[in-house]
């Protein structure tokens, strides 16, 4: 065998051939024989121009996006900023495309040419809580939890007595009088906060326009005084993505912009709204208006009532919406305060009591901002 590198004086020139052929031979059946370590040697990676193209770039956009970020997300109506490397730009997202303006005049400033950033409009991005979740401040639509049950807070008010919220006289330890019922939200293993106390919810009456052998009242409604630590918003109510549709995801608030405290017989056909906890939103008409109702399994009889249902037969109201504020939407997202609703027939129809007959029985409260 001929070593490799000790190739033998030639005598002739077809032996130096013969040698020749012969080591290109053993040098092609070497490359076979270790493949792997062959392929290896053969350079894949992109050009050494290119490839500084490319990380200078990044390194440039790189430099650019921590402030480029801090700056834009200050600005109002922004909803997130990216520096995105399989774009090989930065980008900003916005809730509308009147927010682009400043965001362009912003990154101008910084000196970031055009070429190297993109803006989109985008929707808001909200955190997925749920009607079930802890709010502070406390918002009306949520869970509230007393003794052994769930319910739903109606609406925050202002009131001759203090900060409050209202909810069902039901929604307390024993419906009419006052009994230092306690509320936690949304409930006490998960805070064991006291965020308010029972302080109005008048007796129910018996004799007159009461039917014999029963007690009556004109609202089923009662008031909670908050603690003095524990923050609450007035004038909104939470709201869900849409009516009807069984989400209980907060997607944002409704603003109660202005209250009814005249009407107890609402029009037939009249749309009317709630949130509760349950449920989430959801929306009906008017079927009956100023209606004496029974309470079953009680000898409760609550008066001049107002029952909704869907049209289309879609569930309305479940177990743990009462309490739920009752509401016309006047506008986009804000909305007239209309009543509470205390009840349901099935899941088709629910029952709430005029927010006037809450004031007579209650005292003035003032629910909008």
């Amino acid at each position: 065998m001929i070593a490799a590198g000790s190739i033998p004086r030639a005598t002739s020139r077809s032996e130096v051939l013969m040698i020749r052929h012969t080591l290109q031979r053993f040098s092609v059946f070497a490359c076979l024989a270790g493949a792997v370590a062959c392929a290896d040697s053969i350079p894949t990676a992109p050009s050494p121009d290119a490839s500084l193209a490319v990380q200078g770039s990044q390194d440039r956009l790189g430099a650019w996006f921590n402030p480029a970020a801090a700056a834009v997300l200050a600005l109002p109506r922004t909803v997130f900023a990216d520096n995105d490397e399989k774009a090989g730009k930065l980008v900003f997202g916005v809730e509308d495309a009147s927010a682009i303006a400043d965001v362009r005049a912003t990154l101008a400033r910084l000196g970031i040419p055009s070429a190297d950033y993109s803006v989109e409009v985008t929707p808001p991005i909200h955190p997925m809580a749920t009607l079930r979740d802890r709010f502070r401040p406390t918002q009306a639509g949520s869970q509230i939890h007393f003794f052994l049950y769930v319910c739903t807070m109606g609406f925050n008010v202002s009131h001759s007595g203090g900060r409050s919220f209202i909810t069902n006289s039901h929604c307390t330890q024993r419906q009419g009088g006052v009994e230092g019922t306690q509320y936690f939200q949304p409930l006490s293993s998960v805070d064991p906060t006291v965020i308010a106390t029972e302080a109005d919810d008048p007796e129910y009456f018996r004799g007159g326009v009461c039917p014999l052998g029963a007690k009556c009242r004109y609202s089923d409604a009662s008031r909670a005084l908050y603690s003095a630590d524990v923050p609450s918003v007035q004038g909104e109510i939470l709201r869900t993505s849409g009516p009807n549709n069984g989400d209980l995801n907060v997607a944002g608030v409704f603003t109660i912009t202005s209250q009814d405290t005249e009407t107890t017989s609402f029009p037939i056909g009249m749309v009317v709204n709630k949130v509760g906890r349950t449920t989430g939103w959801t929306q009906g008409e008017v079927t009956r208006t100023c209606v004496h109702t029974g309470v079953f399994g009680s000898n409760t009889v609550l008066l001049c009532q107002t029952f909704v249902s869907d049209p289309g037969g879609a569930a309305v109201v479940g177990g743990g919406d009462s309490g739920s504020g009752v509401f016309s939407i006047r506008g986009r997202d804000h909305v007239r305060l209309l009543g509470i609703l205390w009840g349901g027939s099935g899941s088709t129809t629910f029952v709430f009591s005029p927010l006037k007959s809450i004031q007579d029985e209650l005292g003035a409260v003032t629910a909008t901002r």
